[in-house]
């Protein structure tokens, strides 16, 4: 997508098939189970697509607001562009996190039902800090192949969540929106503060990758499915 204001500006967004004005379409449904006793995956489905429209459009609104600090006057930094710029990059980044871990639960309880025939009675691994405290490679390796993200998202979002000094954060990106953060673990004195400097559009590439390997495995478990 590209918007025009003071000067021209590419915004990288999730690929999910559609901006975040349009419609949802039949077409992006996927025929997952629809009675399980953790619920209607299919409407599980609609919910985790729905958020991460609304991810895209927070990271227009990150990006407009990103513009207009960079190019406006001082009073309209002060004016409230530059933390809605910020909240709205936090607001993405818990966004991507939720589904990330609705992605993880869910691929989790049917590789279970493909192995054994039947539901599990508990999901086990449903978040991403299980993925990593349990080493879990997922089927196809998929949480493997994008475990480089998986660790960056935890970690970002957690410190959205739990740090106490990450409102000593006042900067922005000079080229494009940054994602930035600053942990102190535990809001413990002994341990040293870890920044993180990451770029929007690299962040929001690399998530890509995952949703595509995510919804891949999904639409082919879904086609077996079918065919049985």
């Amino acid at each position: 997508m590209v918007l025009t204001k003071e000067r021209t500006m590419t915004i990288t967004l999730l690929e999910i098939g559609k901006n975040p004005d349009e419609p949802f379409h039949v077409t992006m449904m996927l025929p997952l189970p629809a009675e399980t006793p953790f619920g209607n995956f299919q409407l599980k489905w609609m919910d985790m697509f729905s958020r991460l429209n609304e991810v895209n459009r927070q990271i227009i609104t990150s990006y407009n607001n990103w513009q207009a600090a960079v190019t406006g006057s001082i009073e309209d930094s002060m004016e409230g562009v530059f933390n809605t710029h910020r909240f709205s990059t936090e607001y993405a980044v818990s966004g991507m996190r939720r589904v990330a871990d609705e992605f993880v639960a869910l691929i989790w309880c049917l590789q279970k039902l493909e192995e054994t025939g039947d539901y599990p009675k508990r999901i086990e691994i449903d978040m991403l800090g299980l993925v990593l405290k349990h080493s879990y490679d997922g089927p196809k390796d998929i949480f493997k192949r994008n475990i480089e993200l998986i660790k960056l998202l935890n970690d970002l979002s957690n410190t959205f969540k739990h740090s106490f000094i990450q409102s000593d954060i006042a900067r922005i990106g000079k080229e494009e929106p940054l994602i930035l953060a600053l942990n102190l673990e535990r809001a413990d004195l002994k341990n040293t503060p870890k920044p993180y400097v990451v770029r929007m559009s690299e962040f929001v590439a690399q998530y890509n990758k995952f949703f595509h390997d995510c919804h891949e495995w999904l639409h082919q478990w879904c086609r077996v499915k079918k065919e049985q």
